[in-house]
């Protein structure tokens, strides 16, 4: 009557997966009970399915009510099944924060009423029938388990289309996938009923979400034994609703330096016996490794805090035994997350964990611990990296221009043109807080690419030297001077504004000084276009007289830094080193004069040009036409 040639290869599958499961590390979150859930559910509802055929085959042998109940059994459990794909789509999505206490209700209204229509058939055919004689025949309500069905895949489609940003765990297409995998498993199933077929469907859903979700391999740190990043991250998550969670984090001093003296063999069987170690002592803790040196521990009670840390602290007094005659001895710093701070953002606390990692990874911090001040930061942070994000994408990076004022007439000469980017409620960013993200987030080369733009745009829209600007300078970052492509997209745009490569001066920093040939290659390049060259903020890091020798720069800029000390406590060493510029032939620009007596002693050591508040701070492009159009 049933074609059974599907249910023993599912079935050997299923429980391979079951056995599997138990066998491998698991993190206890919401998404690994909702796998948990189908793989037992799948499992019953093969083994029912399958009795469920044969009692009807060997009707004789059974009460009719002893039928009913299998038969009923193998429906309620065939439902529950579709509620359980239904819910690991909701977990992977993430819709289980926000939803309201009402609706987790509604969303099992259509389970509960199918669960019911099929407990019914107790008493009377709702689902089916079955005769004296044991022949089964469908009832009216039978197509109550593919309204039930449908509904929640129809449900979980939308919901993954409109949450696809908010898709948290695995892949988009993962989940696309094995939706639409029982989508046709249900199709299958009601054209041919007597083969037992719609458990095969099941189990390759259940592969692609193991593939795609419960791998171990994506949620393992292979040398430790230990979980990853990854793995952190979705923890974290679950923490959300936990009370003072206990978080311990630490890194190896000098990690690297310390790979290279006792070789990276023997550095990853270390942190191999460090894993073992915390897998014996902490069996109840989740433990992390983020590579690099770095440990996270994790658990439910924070009570045991202190003593851990001095523990773990105490076996690093030890040797690590990494082979017959390799004892290696390390020193770590240890961080931990402060008992009142409550786990409300996982990446916050993630980049907090990062953040601390850094300041214990040398030898002169031991301990850091991450309080709601850090978390604030870390917070604004973010908050900056998404309006940069948000800036760059959308072109919405500003122009400010900040005159530069010939030091003799105080007359205007050029501009300096400087990115601004605004927040949510319209308020400017400093550049000391969005640069530096841009530049960690690769979005430097946009921004740049962005203001570079914008300068040869306002060049061709407006007679600048009408202004008295011969020149505008742009900035170029330390990243975004590494391109081995800038040279051509500049000249692109220089074309289609028509502007010449001599209106613009491309200011860099020392800090680009550091790899000295490909400096000379990329000025020598873009010098033959017609670029020119300013050294930006002389005097703040890699200060090297000798090196600007050999480099084709027109103009040097003096940090306001040296500038302001100089008009604190003059002395011969800032005219000394401006004389030597102007032997070198280039041009000199004071930056940070707020003051007329600051001018005045600029001019008095040989500075060429001046800039800062007492002439005017960065203005909107627009203002700056505005205030210098109408000084003409």
């Amino acid at each position: 009557m049933w074609n059974y040639s599907f249910v023993l290869p599912d079935f050997i599958i299923l429980s391979l997966f079951l056995v599997y499961f138990f066998l491998q590390p698991r993190l206890s979150t919401k998404l690994n009970k909702s796998f948990f859930s189908i793989l037992v559910t799948d499992f019953l509802v093969i083994l029912t399915d399958a009795l469920a055929s044969m009692s009807l085959e060997n009707a004789q042998y059974f009460s009719p009510f002893a039928l009913r109940s299998i038969n009923v059994l193998y429906f309620m459990l065939f439902n529950f099944r579709t509620f359980c794909f239904f819910s690991f789509t909701e977990n992977c999505i993430g819709r289980r924060n926000s939803s309201t206490k009402f609706q987790p209700l509604f969303r099992s209204l259509v389970f509960m009423l199918a669960e019911a229509i099929a407990l019914a058939n107790l008493f009377t055919d709702t689902l089916f029938s079955i005769s004296p004689e044991g022949l089964y025949a469908r009832g009216a309500l039978y197509n109550s388990i593919y309204v039930c069905g449908l509904y929640y895949l129809a449900v979980s489609f939308i919901e993954l289309f409109f949450y696809q940003k908010e898709l948290r765990y695995g892949s988009m297409y993962a989940a696309v996938t094995y939706n639409l995998v029982l989508l046709v498993g249900y199709f299958v199933r009601n054209l041919f009923p007597h083969y037992l077929i719609m458990n095969l469907f099941s189990l390759a859903a259940i592969i692609i979400i193991y593939l795609s979700y419960e791998n171990p391999a994506i949620y393992l740190a292979g040398k430790t034994n230990a979980f990853n990043k990854k793995a952190l991250l979705l923890l974290l998550e679950e923490l959300h609703d936990e009370k003072k969670p206990l978080v311990i984090g630490f890194v190896i001093h000098n990690y690297n330096e310390l790979r290279e003296i006792y070789s990276g063999l023997q550095m990853d069987k270390g942190i191999t016996l460090i894993g073992q170690y915390l897998a014996r002592h902490y069996p109840r803790l989740y433990r992390f490794y983020l590579h690099d040196g770095r440990f996270v521990l994790i658990g439910r009670d924070n009570s045991q805090t202190e003593s851990i840390c001095q523990k773990i602290r105490k076996r690093f007094t030890q040797g690590w035994k990494a082979g017959s005659d390799v004892d290696l001895y390390l020193e770590a710093g240890f961080v931990q997350l402060d008992r009142e701070v409550r786990i409300e953002n996982s990446e916050q606390i993630l980049n907090g964990l990062l953040t601390a990692f850094k300041e214990v990874s040398t030898l002169e911090k031991a301990h850091v611990v991450i309080g709601s001040d850090t978390i604030k930061i870390i917070e604004q942070n973010t908050l900056v990296k998404r309006a940069v994000e948000h800036a760059v994408e959308q072109n919405a990076v500003e122009m400010f221009l900040q005159p530069l004022i010939d030091a003799k007439t105080h007359e205007l000469v050029g501009a300096e043109a400087l990115a601004r980017i605004r927040n949510d409620n319209g308020e400017l960013i400093p550049p000391v807080q969005f640069i530096p993200i841009a530049e960690k987030n690769g979005r430097i080369n946009q921004l740049g690419e962005q203001m570079f733009e914008k300068a040869c745009e306002f060049i061709h829209s407006h007679n600048i030297e009408k202004m008295g600007i011969q020149w505008i300078n742009v900035n170029l970052s330390p990243v975004q001077f590494l391109r081995r492509d800038l040279n051509t997209r500049f000249e692109e745009i220089l074309r289609k504004y028509q502007v010449e490569a001599e209106k613009i001066h491309l200011e860099i920093t020392e800090e680009s000084m550091i790899d000295y040939a490909l400096l000379q290659k990329q000025i020598q390049t873009m010098k033959e276009t017609g670029f020119q060259f300013v050294l930006d903020d002389y005097g703040s890091g890699y200060s090297n007289v000798s090196r600007l020798k050999r480099c084709p720069f027109i103009n040097v800029k003096l940090d306001m830094e040296i500038v302001w000390d100089y008009f604190k406590e003059q002395d011969k060493i800032l005219p000394t080193m401006v004389q030597t510029f102007k032997q070198m032939h280039f041009t000199v620009t004071a930056e940070g004069v707020e003051t007329l007596e600051m001018a005045d002693a600029m001019k008095e050591i040989g500075c060429d040009y001046l800039q800062g508040y007492y002439f005017s701070k960065p203005l909107p492009a627009s203002e700056f036409v505005q205030k210098y159009s109408t000084a003409l």
